[in-house]
């Protein structure tokens, strides 16, 4: 080979290569178009729709901005106040519940006081009603028991007047 065929040759990759490169940027420079123009819809878009949704987001949190720092501020001092009312509720049901325990202990203490007072008056009253009665039942019997002597005593002295069995003979 000669130096001739040689240099023809590398001549030759060398055109080749150099096509392939100018290729390969042909194909760079149309992808990088294509995304720049994708690039600039995009740009536009955010132009014409987020950027003045931006600024209005922006006008309403500069003007909510003192608002909604109220609205916190009364929101800690209403936190605070509940908390505050919780703990004096807390301390005025366990006086309540303490009341409620006395006073269902002195209801208890009643109860039992007024029950042994009915049990007694009812026996009170059973022994002053009872024993009277007791006491004229046996008088009524007494009396009875007399008048029944009394009769059976009379009747006894007529039939003595008549005999009886003879008039059956």
């Amino acid at each position: 080979m000669s130096e001739t065929t040689i240099l023809i040759a590398f001549v030759a990759v060398t055109s080749v290569a150099v096509v392939l490169q100018t290729l390969i940027l042909a194909g760079m420079f149309i992808s990088t178009r294509k995304m720049g123009q994708r690039m600039e819809m995009i740009a536009n878009k955010v132009e014409y729709d987020v950027l003045p949704l931006v600024a209005t987001v922006r006008s309403m949190l500069d003007e909510s901005g003192p608002k909604i720092h109220a609205v916190i501020t009364n929101l800690a001092e209403t936190s605070n106040l509940v908390r505050s009312q919780a703990g004096q509720i807390d301390v005025a049901m366990t006086e309540i519940v303490g009341i409620a325990r006395t006073q269902a202990g002195n209801a208890g203490v009643l109860a039992e006081r007024t029950m042994h007072r009915v049990d007694h008056a009812a026996e009170t009253l059973e022994h002053t009603v009872t024993s009277p009665m007791r006491h004229a039942s046996a008088l009524m019997e007494g009396v009875m028991a007399g008048f029944g002597e009394f009769i059976a005593g009379r009747k006894a002295r007529r039939t003595k007047a008549v005999p009886t069995d003879e008039m059956f003979i």
